[in-house]
């Protein structure tokens, strides 16, 4: 049985949540540096926020307050409703800069991380599982 990071962060969330202790900014995972893996690119990252928000900000998935993307190698999950698209994009943007760096495009600082959305959604975001979905 294969694990999921994004599941393992989205319990880990869920209990921080539960017990009113939430960042307000970025929490990254541990270092990308010597872990094999495949990952995807920050360039196909940018392209995936529109995909996301615009499903699970302002589409029919947005009355859900859980939900999980897989999209090429990486996944977003999260918990919570968003305060809006632009608030989901910009979320979403902000966690992919602060987690992913800018260094290198082709290969994240980190394995993923958290941020929540002004509108109180926790945003998970793995950059990377080792099998293109």
């Amino acid at each position: 049985m294969h694990f999921s990071l994004a599941y393992a962060a989205l319990a880990t969330v869920t209990s921080l949540y539960l017990s009113g202790v939430v960042a307000q900014t970025s929490s990254c995972w541990a270092p990308a540096a010597n872990v094999d893996a495949s990952y995807g690119t920050l360039a196909a990252l940018r392209v995936d926020t529109a995909v996301f928000c615009n499903q699970y900000a302002t589409g029919p998935a947005a009355l859900s307050s859980a939900g999980r993307f897989i999209f090429g190698f990486q996944s977003a999950a999260f918990l919570g409703n968003f305060a809006s698209n632009a608030s989901c994009v910009s979320t979403f943007n902000t966690l992919v800069t602060d987690c992913y760096g800018t260094a290198n495009p082709n290969r994240p600082v980190s394995l993923g991380g958290v941020r929540v959305d002004p509108g109180g959604a926790e945003l998970i975001i793995s950059f990377g599982n080792g099998v293109k979905l």
